[in-house]
């Protein structure tokens, strides 16, 4: 108890060194525990979430160096397009465990009064395709890689993707249901792809909000390009109506997209290499959009810990500076206390243990501020930053462990600090740093180092006694 009296006078004593000390303290812990956080969510990104990441794969044209390489500007696309036969050796070359989705567009043509949602034919060009587009799908899963960025229900319900019959169930717009004031179980017809003297009557299960919204809705070449006018089937209905032989895969408005699931990026680069190892050129490309999707959102909690990284260095270098500073001037000052001390018979040791008590009081309470600003600040770090579901960059036990046991290695180094500075203490020290220009007492012209004293009477006598 006496011990921490004097250690707390010592503090009180030396306000400014203390307040500069446990402000450093605050500040380096908070910004140590927030920086290191954010160095570990984005290794965890890119390394453990990365690889278990389950990771999708597309082929598709590289048109422009097609087109670059080509002689003639006008370029039959279908004689590029991959078949199912060559989907499948490239599935099977890569030797891993594969999924695979996909989706299948034709051109149709509307029958009797059913109008598509905007413009109309005889306004475009010589290409015109069609009035809607049939998108076949095989899954749910697949709807996410539509070429429209996909679609919401907003009313009604979905088809069954899953389904092994042709079902009259279809999907529309928003906008095509407004053009003909439809809602969920109306019906209306379209051309039978296969006879032009037939019709396919389709019933709508459900109306979609096209996430493309009216920023994708392009009339130039005929409505079937325009996305509101996409009518979304399952695939085993798109096929056995026939339109996936109305055309070939590649011919304008026919669109064959198989989507490759893998179980991770390692499957995903196997897949790659062993596609480009059984045939498929360059004229084709390989990519996949969930990775890229997942490096583009950890790509900001990169940048981010690269900053921090820096910061955590330049705050606990200089941090370490101004507790060094701090610590010397304090010491600079105590040449009289420890001599003090060492004169009422106090141990060395002793003195040591009551200056690191002081440096506990001072530190200890500095690092618990820190931990809490530091925790703060990093969950609300965490929730600004579009790779927070990938990786929070919030404190787990184990960064706090480290933490601690770097405020506990600082404790030790200034225990060490403590004895070394009381150890090599001499008490010739103090009388060193005492000096006279003359005699204690002048008996020539009683005075006492400069002052006055008269050498009459009885304070005469006080001085000879």
């Amino acid at each position: 108890m006496f011990i921490l009296k004097e250690a707390w006078g010592s503090i009180a004593r030396h306000k400014v060194l203390s307040i500069v000390s446990m402000t450093t303290t605050v500040v380096v812990t908070a910004a140590t525990l927030m920086g290191l956080a954010i160095v570990e969510a984005d290794t965890t990104a890119r390394t453990t979430a990365y690889d278990a990441q389950k990771v999708n794969a597309i082929i598709s044209l590289d048109k422009a160096k097609i087109e670059k390489k080509s002689k003639t500007t006008n370029i039959d696309w279908s004689n590029y397009e991959l078949s199912w036969e060559q989907y499948s050796t490239y599935a099977e070359a890569a030797g891993v465990t594969i999924n695979a989705y996909y989706y299948e567009t034709s051109d149709a043509k509307l029958s009797g009064d059913v109008k598509a949602a905007t413009g109309s034919s005889d306004t475009k060009s010589t290409t015109a395709r069609g009035d809607i587009s049939v998108v076949g799908t095989s899954s749910k899963t697949a709807t996410r890689s539509l070429p429209d960025s996909g679609f919401t229900l907003v009313s009604g319900k979905t088809v069954d993707y899953t389904a092994t019959t042709v079902s009259d169930k279809a999907i529309v717009s928003q906008a095509f249901a407004k053009a003909n004031d439809y809602k969920v179980g109306s019906k209306f017809k379209i051309a039978n792809p296969s006879d032009a003297k037939k019709t396919i009557e389709l019933t709508i299960s459900g109306i979609y909000k096209n996430h493309a919204g009216s920023s994708n809705v392009s009339t130039k070449y005929s409505d079937a390009s325009n996305a509101n006018n996409t009518i979304y089937v399952s695939s085993y209905t798109f096929m056995g109506n026939g339109f996936y032989t109305a055309t070939k895969p590649g011919s304008v408005g026919h669109d064959l997209r198989i989507v490759f699931e893998l179980s991770s990026p390692k499957d995903y680069n196997t897949f790659v290499k062993k596609a480009r190892a059984a045939g498929l050129n360059s004229n084709y490309i390989i990519s996949s959009p969930t990775l890229t999707a997942y490096q583009s959102k950890v790509s900001s909690l990169t940048t981010l810990a690269n900053v921090m990284k820096i910061t955590v260095i330049v705050i606990g270098s200089l941090g370490a500076i101004i507790l060094l500073a701090c610590l010397i001037l304090a010491w600079m000052r105590r040449n009289e206390d420890i001599g003090m001390l060492i004169g009422i018979g106090v141990g060395r040791a002793k003195i040591a243990w009551r200056y690191t008590v002081e440096l506990l009081m001072i530190t200890v309470p500095g690092v618990l501020v820190g931990f809490g600003i530091g925790v703060g600040l990093s969950f609300a770090i965490a929730g600004n930053i579009p790779a927070s579901q990938v990786a929070r960059s919030t404190p787990n036990l184990t960064l706090m462990k480290y933490v601690a046991l770097g405020g506990v290695a600082l404790w030790v180094i200034c225990l060490i600090a403590a004895i070394i500075r009381v150890a090599l203490f001499r008490i010739n020290t103090l009388l060193d740093s005492v000096s006279y220009d003359t005699e204690p007492y002048d008996t020539d012209s009683g005075t006492i180092n400069g002052d006055t004293a008269s050498t009459t009477g009885t304070d005469k006598e006080e001085v000879s006694a």
